[in-house]
Formats: C-alpha cells, structure tokens, sequence
C-alpha cells in the first residue's frame, strides 16, 4: 500500500522527501568518513559510498513500507 504526502498542494510519494533527507545526511555522514580516514582503509570509496546512502535510505523505507 503506497503512502502519499501533500507538500505545498502538490502530492507526491513518500520516497522523494525521505530521499532529500537521505542526501542531506549522506553529505554529512561523507564528510565525517573522510575527515576520520576511513576511506584510507576502503578498497574502493565511490562504491563504499554509495552502499551506505543505500542503508542509510533503506532504514526508514523499511519502517514506513512494513
């Protein structure tokens, strides 16, 4: 059963605000793993990255879509 949002008189998918957010944290979350070095010890870091936007957006999908 899909969930809608209204924003501003525009109806929309859930998906699209909690992706936003997603990208919003993912910049954060980025920033906090390069600073601490962690990509030092990643075999390749643009597939690292994009594995964790990937649970990162999974997490609440899963919450709201159970």
């Amino acid at each position: 059963m899909p969930l809608d949002i209204t924003l501003f008189g525009i109806q929309m998918p859930t998906l699209l605000p909690i992706f936003v957010t997603v990208a919003v944290v993912q910049i954060f979350v980025d920033r906090a793993m390069s600073d601490s070095g962690i990509y030092n010890h990643v075999w390749h870091p643009g597939l690292f990255r994009t594995a964790v936007f990937v649970c990162l957006f999974t997490i609440p999908c899963l919450l709201i879509y159970r």
